[in-house]
């Protein structure tokens, strides 16, 4: 830009031929620069007729924009930005409430790099809905979920016959060989994911399947569902785009739209199998995981989390903050992770950490393999 003079700029703004009320952008003011009123009208209707669908269960800009690549696959393709701010301009958008918890877990040290860049690839997260009922039936209705958070992402939902280890290694299975056996899976402490003895150091049958598809299992933090937020986030929209959305008459009616939202569920995730293979491989070494928050001690002295009915002490420096404990099964080892922003992972205690005696006699290949 070559250099002009302050007195050389105010004699070209107030020159007669400057007329400022001329717009020369080349498009009318006010309205879109590419995107002409045809494909407004595109997206109008697209979107009406997502609304119409009965088996259609998304009709945000991202899913109008996957269906518009699919009428007119030739043309153009809107950005979503453009085709949310068309849906504003035509009053037909949903507004959807912000979590309250955003930034909270980045604040206490929540583990999520170690998590997901650091122990696998890929990382499953995987709940039960929690029970639902219908009119005309007694019994309750569950379901369990599964979330990818990352790229190729994808959510999925099954009934169930209840919340048991029995048929969360049942679906699990069946969802692995349908679509892929991640690295992790996440899942919460609930008793069929942990198991429900009151012995210490135990490994439960969840521990074991997912160990012997050599998959890691990562347990949330007690009683704090933002952890846990790609599966929490998951249910929700399970509740407000599924379960809340019909009446449903009978367990067959459920099953069969239930079909239909994870076949559109994927449609609007574009899930495809990632090409990649998992890192664990050959060298997959048995480890299970434990997000935790330290507490303080109940006598007011240093910090201390519960896992598997131990009680492990920590400096009272990590009171509140998130940690991360490793128990290496053939070590017979729990590491207590802390995770910073800069340094990643760093093991801040180390303790012994036997393998109950009856949980061994169940998988003795897992632990000599």
């Amino acid at each position: 830009m070559e250099e002009v003079s302050t007195d050389f700029v105010v004699k070209w703004t107030q020159s007669p031929d400057q007329d400022l009320q001329v717009d020369n952008r080349g498009w009318p003011k006010g309205k879109l620069r590419k995107w002409n009123g045809k494909m407004r009208e595109r997206i109008k209707r697209i979107r009406e007729e997502l609304e119409d669908d009965p088996e259609q269960f998304y009709i945000g800009p991202t899913a109008v924009q996957i269906e518009y690549h699919r009428r007119y696959p030739e043309e153009d393709l809107p950005p979503v930005r453009t085709i949310g701010k068309i849906l504003s301009d035509l009053d037909m958008t949903n507004e959807q409430q912000k979590g309250k918890n955003k930034g909270a877990a980045e604040y206490l040290r929540y583990p999520e790099e170690t998590i997901y860049e650091k122990i696998g690839n890929r990382v499953l997260e995987a709940d039960f809905v929690g029970e639902k009922y219908i009119t005309g039936r007694t019994e309750p209705i569950n379901f369990i979920g599964y979330s990818f958070k990352q790229e190729p992402r994808l959510r999925h939902f099954k009934r169930v016959k209840g919340e048991t280890t029995d048929e969360f290694i049942n679906k699990t299975e069946k969802f692995f060989s349908r679509f892929e056996k991640p690295d992790v899976v996440k899942v919460d402490n609930a008793m069929a994911m942990i198991g429900g003895g009151r012995g210490k150091r135990a490994l439960s049958r969840t521990m074991i399947f997912l160990l012997d598809y050599q998959v890691y299992p990562v347990y949330s933090v007690p009683r704090k569902p933002f952890t846990q937020a790609s599966i929490e986030g998951n249910n929700s929209v399970f509740a407000r785009k599924f379960w809340n959305r019909f009446e449903f008459g009978s367990v067959e009616e459920i099953d069969r739209r239930l079909e239909s939202f994870n076949e559109s569920s994927r449609k609007y995730t574009q899930y495809q199998p990632p090409d990649s293979s998992p890192i664990n491989g050959d060298a997959f070494e048995p480890k299970v995981y434990f997000t935790r928050q330290v507490q303080q001690s109940d006598n007011g002295g240093k910090g201390e989390v519960g896992i598997l009915n131990e009680v492990i002490e920590l400096p009272t420096d990590y009171v509140k903050y998130f940690v991360l404990g490793e128990w290496r099964l053939k070590e017979e080892k729990l590491l207590v992770r802390f995770e910073k922003e800069e340094e990643g992972s760093t093991v801040i205690k180390s303790v012994d950490f036997p393998i109950n005696e009856r949980s061994k006699e169940r998988c003795p290949d897992l632990l000599n393999g």
